[in-house]
């Protein structure tokens, strides 16, 4: 969508998937906030995780990637135009079978930038990095089919604005030098996330319990080794031992963020989980055993 700003200059409005001068794909890669979840957790306390609101994650990733724009990717492009790039927000498929996430922009140009246009792309004619970039990737080949300019010539002549700006700006890049390999952005935008600081530490035992006085009294009892032991002993003279029969108290899961889990390695632990499981109070487990 085109729209004209009270300097009379053109604003677009395009993604990063039409004009790829920055990627945020975060789908199996560098930028995916669970990338980030497990070097946080890396040593957290025990029971304890850290987890990423994934709207909390794009909203940041938008600002990072503004910052990457004002420093990579503007000034190369003033000569041909452009007057700024804002990042508006970032949009992800609901599914990735076919596409990744992308950066929503608003370009804008100068009111004749078309003129400029056709003086840059008239340079380029004897450019090989421009005739290799196009016919590696503005060509169709079986399983893809192409729908960017296929010349400088289709550049030129390119009816949809949008298209032919994105194209124009790309190959601007390329001559530039601004146009990077996405692994290269995809590090360099992970870098810059790294004072991220808006994830929530949470403590999956409270998670299970609606008191987190209760959950609190229980883990420190857990800590207790002599104290967590006699109350064990008790309880298996007194109502025998059903959590070793319950396949449940296997393991803990985390609530607000199921990727997490905790395996019990002792029958100890899988009698902490079994409480845990049924919100079972310190109180409730003493009168159990007496």
């Amino acid at each position: 969508m085109t729209t004209t700003n009270n300097n009379s200059n053109e604003v677009y409005n395009m993604t990063s998937g039409l004009f790829p001068c920055i990627c945020v794909a975060m789908y199996e890669t560098l930028l995916s906030p669970s990338v980030f979840e497990e070097s946080i957790n890396d040593g957290e306390e025990e029971f304890y995780y850290d987890t990423v609101d994934f709207s909390d994650w794009k909203t940041e990733l938008t600002k990072v990637a503004q910052e990457y724009l004002n420093d990579c990717v503007i000034d190369s492009l003033r000569n041909y135009g452009l007057e700024n790039i804002e990042a508006c927000s970032i949009w992800s498929p609901k599914y990735y079978n076919y596409h990744q996430d992308e950066l929503v922009m608003d370009v804008t140009m100068k009111k004749d930038w078309q003129k400029i246009m056709q003086e840059k792309i008239e340079a380029w004619r004897d450019n090989d990095d421009v005739k290799k970039y196009i016919s590696k990737y503005w060509h169709s080949y079986s399983g893809y089919i192409n729908l960017m300019p296929e010349s400088l010539d289709e550049v030129l002549t390119e009816e949809d604005e949008e298209r032919q700006l994105a194209a124009y700006l790309t190959l601007a890049m390329l001559v530039e030098g601004s146009l990077r390999p996405y692994d290269e952005v995809l590090e360099d935008l992970y870098y810059r996330m790294d004072d991220f600081s808006d994830y929530e530490r949470v403590n999956v035992i409270e998670e299970y319990y609606c008191d987190s006085f209760e959950a609190a009294k229980l883990i420190k009892l857990w800590d207790d080794d002599d104290k967590w032991n006699e109350l064990y002993w008790s309880l298996r003279d007194k109502i025998g031992a059903p959590w070793r029969y319950d396949k449940d108290c296997d393991r803990l899961w985390g609530k607000k963020d199921c990727g997490y889990e905790w395996r019990a390695d002792s029958d100890g632990k899988r009698l902490l989980f079994w409480a845990v499981q049924q919100e079972l109070t310190v109180e409730e487990l003493y009168n159990m055993a007496a």
